[in-house]
């Protein structure tokens, strides 16, 4: 009878569901990190994949499994992942990207993680599911609400780039849930919402397709329209909390609306996205082991990119599309890069012009709203950050705002891009901190948000 009870419990073993990890060589000693999300609903397989070094949840178009192969492909990246199972916890297959194929082997790995500060109910305070329209017509966001017996105060809170929900949750780490906890038990009212999108179907996304940050300026506007038309927080003061992009758009929306009583950037870019983006660019060379003159040959090409941009409306781009393409690739070949560099260089190009809100980004810089805001800024970064550098972004914040007696800034070392203590800062601790951000952070917020010169 073992036989006959051990048969399912196998044949159920044989399956692409789960998390699937493994080390894609780069050549000498790097490797990239690549991580497979993969669930079975129904008849049909998902799968989404992380790579920790900076991008996350980038779902397949396609996934199939013909005899025994499971194949996942990505277009927005020209990837394509070919695996066979070998033996109940490995992938044996194939990685392709731009016509370069490399031998991965995938392993199961349990993506059970402890997050001990995830709040957990019974909550002392009030909670609703809401929804209420952004500025920008035909546009509806959904979110919760949470409400102290007493509020003193609201905030908003607005999520850093990528579809996002209102935890703001990535690898498990819910730190917008963890923030409004904090401060309602503290008096604070937060409105957190999902990024618009967030849960429609794939037909309704591409709607929202070209939305860019100025459109998510509206949808936290919108929320600051909302909480004043709650009768429990009439008259209190109203405030944007937000994170990373999500910092670059409460400057945006409190300078363009007077009403924003208040603002605390997290880890929000300051710079001009062109700037940002080459720093992070230039972050992932030096960790691919490339020599420096390399990094300084594809750092220059970067820029003449992004003067290009700088140069040309969307649409003339898109027209000249092929012209400037060919332009970028003889710059190439005149630098002698290698092909391999060259189609990864110009497939930013392709991705910069065929997404609006890539392109935004990257010709957006916020100085001049940053200027404009007259209300209390509270800026803090950590020290270890390396996706928003706290020297380069607080110091031009400090530049900005001079004169200007109402910020208070604020360095953590050994702080990371969510806050987390850490070691290194790299994108790739976030999922292995238990740490979902950092207490003395919290703590900071609330006695800032709760101090009287704001009340």
């Amino acid at each position: 009878m073992l036989w006959a009870m051990l048969l399912p419990t196998v044949l159920f073993a044989q399956t692409f569901e789960g998390c699937w990890a493994g080390d894609l060589p780069l050549g000498g000693n790097k490797k990239l990190r690549l991580v497979f999300h993969i669930e079975k609903k129904g008849e049909k397989y998902k799968a989404a994949m992380d790579s920790p070094e900076g991008a996350f949840g980038m779902e397949a178009d396609k996934v199939s499994v013909e005899q025994g192969e499971l194949t996942i492909e990505i277009s927005p990246l020209r990837a394509v992942y070919k695996g066979t199972l070998d033996g109940n916890d490995k992938l044996t297959g194939v990685f392709t990207q731009n016509g370069f194929s490399i031998p991965l082997i995938l392993e199961a790995v349990d993506d059970t993680v402890r997050r001990p500060q995830t709040p957990r109910a019974p909550f002392p305070y009030g909670e609703r599911e809401v929804s209420f329209s952004s500025r920008e017509e035909g546009v509806t966001l959904n979110g919760t609400l949470t409400l102290p017996q007493k509020p003193q105060c609201v905030v908003v809170m607005v999520t850093g780039s990528g579809l996002q929900n209102r935890d703001e949750e990535l690898f498990d780490h819910r730190p917008f849930a963890v923030i409004a906890d904090y401060l309602t038990r503290r008096g604070v009212a937060v409105l957190r919402f999902d990024d618009r999108g967030f849960g429609l179907s794939e037909e309704e996304q591409r709607k929202l397709a070209g939305s860019t940050t100025a459109d998510f300026v509206e949808d936290a506007l919108g929320g600051v329209d909302f909480v004043r038309t709650q009768p429990e927080l009439n008259g209190l003061k109203v405030g944007i909390i937000g994170h990373s992009e999500g910092g670059t758009i409460a400057f945006m929306a409190a300078a363009k609306e007077p009403k924003v009583d208040f603002i605390v950037s997290l880890a929000g870019s300051i710079l001009g996205g062109d700037e940002v983006l080459l720093d992070q660019n230039i972050t992932a060379l030096k960790n691919s082991g490339l020599s420096q003159e390399w990094i300084d040959k594809i750092s220059e090409f970067l820029n003449r990119t992004f003067v290009l941009f700088q140069d040309h409306p969307i649409e003339e781009l898109k027209q000249d599309k092929a012209t400037c393409r060919a332009q970028l690739q003889a710059e190439a070949q005149k630098m002698a890069l290698p092909q391999p560099l060259s189609e990864q260089m110009l497939g930013l190009f392709d991705q910069i012009v065929a997404i609006p809100w890539l392109y935004y980004f990257v010709t957006c810089d916020p100085a001049e709203a940053v200027r404009r805001v007259g209300c209390p800024i509270l800026a803090l970064n950590g020290d270890s950050d390396t996706q928003v550098r706290a020297a380069d972004h607080l110091g031009r914040l400090e530049e900005l705002l001079a004169n200007n007696p109402r910020l208070t800034i604020k360095r953590y070392p050994n702080l990371n891009h969510l806050f987390q203590h850490c070691k290194t800062g790299a994108v790739s601790e976030y999922a292995q901190i238990e740490e979902t951000i950092s207490e003395e952070v919290l703590a900071d917020i609330a006695a800032w948000i709760l101090s009287d010169a704001l009340r």
